[in-house]
This record gives structure tokens, C-alpha cells and sequence, in this order.
């Protein structure tokens, strides 16, 4: 059977938009919006966290950072890592992401326009006195979170997003978009890249920082 690439590509796509909408937004009690269960306010937010799950050796990168704090298990980490590695992902998984003026970025307009189109989000802008953008809001639908809960278990391929949607919302979760840029920004070789190229992998960097943090080779 022949894949289309880009189709492969749009369905990838839509599953990791809205699993990062999904497990990242907060309950909302919104009466304006009584259709929908969920609600995040940013899109700086999903663009910083598709990085992550586009670029596993960025992740792993990130996770060696938290090592230095005293609330951290270490052991814990360093699993995470292997398996990460272990698993090839770095190479399996990644799906590049260009350099943009503030970082890392890719049009999600036409992933949120089919998620709207099956009723799956619900999706408003903001606009001030001068009708500049000040925000954007994703809901997450009631429909979407039933049909989600049934998909997982006839769906397992679905399972890895989900749970990688959930590792980076456990060590991350609470950082703001802005600050999940400055973390990428503090890395060389992502801030050093040109504009609108393509955001070069860190692999040997994770390998350096693994093996001087735990005192063997990845």
C-alpha cells in the first residue's frame, strides 16, 4: 500500500495539535461556551511544546537541565532518556521545525481549521481598541473529549502522543510559552539558527550532558 507523505504528514499533524491543546488546557466553566469542557488561552504555548515533541533530543536536553534542582529524580530522568534514545526516537520522531523571528514556529492555521471543521475545538481570537491580536483561545469541545476516551482504547498508536503529552506536562507543564522559549533560547545551536531554516538536532550535546551528569555513555 503507498503513503502519501503529506497526508502522513497533515495526520501527524492534527493528532499532535490537538493532544497538546487537549492535555494542556485548564477545565472551562465558561457559560458562553457550554459545548466545551476545556480551554488554552495561547498560542505560544503549543508552538513551544510541539517543539518538544518534534525534537526528542531537545526534550531529553531540557530534562538533563532539571537534574540540577533538589525536587528532581534523577533516576527517573536518566530512564526517560535511555529509553528516549534507546528507542531511536531522535531519529524516528522528529519532525523538523524552521527558525523563525522569536524561535521556533510552523502554521497551525489549517490543523486548527479541520479540528473546528469535525467539531472538535472551538477556536476565537481577541482583538484590542486598534484591532490588534492580543489572544487566542482553543476550546476543547465536550464532543472531542468523549470521542477521545473511546479512541484510546481502540486507537493504541494514538497512546504515545498522549503520553508524551503528558511527560512534558509533568516536568513542564507549569511554564508559560515565554518562558518555554527563553529554556530553547539558552541552547546555541537552536538560538544561532538562521532565519527560516531548519532548527539543527542536539543529539551529541544530550550524549556530552548525559554522560558528565550520570558518568556513562548514552
Amino acid at each position: 500500500m503507498n503513503i502519501d507523505y503529506e497526508e502522513l504528514r497533515m495526520y501527524k499533524d492534527r493528532i499532535r495539535i490537538f493532544f497538546i491543546i487537549y492535555i494542556f488546557s485548564e477545565p472551562c466553566n465558561d457559560q458562553n461556551y457550554d459545548d466545551c469542557c476545556r480551554v488554552l488561552h495561547t498560542e505560544v504555548k503549543i508552538q513551544k511544546l510541539d517543539f518538544l515533541i518534534r525534537n526528542p533530543d531537545y526534550l531529553c536536553f531540557e530534562l538533563l537541565e532539571l537534574c540540577n534542582r533538589n525536587d528532581i529524580d534523577k533516576k527517573e530522568i536518566k530512564d526517560i532518556i535511555k529509553n528516549i534514545f534507546y528507542s531511536h526516537e531522535p531519529q524516528i520522531r522528529r519532525l523538523e521545525m524552521e527558525r523563525f523571528f522569536f524561535g521556533a514556529y510552523e502554521d497551525i492555521d489549517h490543523v486548527i481549521s479541520f479540528l473546528v471543521s469535525v467539531g472538535f475545538v472551538r477556536f476565537i481570537t481577541l482583538r484590542n481598541s486598534v484591532l490588534k491580536l492580543t489572544e487566542k483561545s482553543y476550546y476543547v469541545t465536550n464532543l472531542a473529549d468523549e470521542k477521545i476516551r473511546l479512541l484510546m482504547d481502540d486507537a493504541p498508536h494514538l497512546k504515545w502522543y498522549m503520553e508524551r503529552c503528558l511527560l512534558i506536562k509533568k516536568y513542564f507543564g507549569e511554564y508559560s510559552g515565554t518562558q518555554l522559549k527563553n529554556l530553547q533560547y539558552k541552547i546555541g545551536r537552536y538560538r544561532d539558527t538562521t532565519y527560516r531554516e531548519y532548527i539543527q538536532n542536539i543529539e551529541d550535546l544530550v550524549r556530552q550532558k548525559y554522560c558528565e551528569e550520570f558518568g556513562e555513555i548514552l
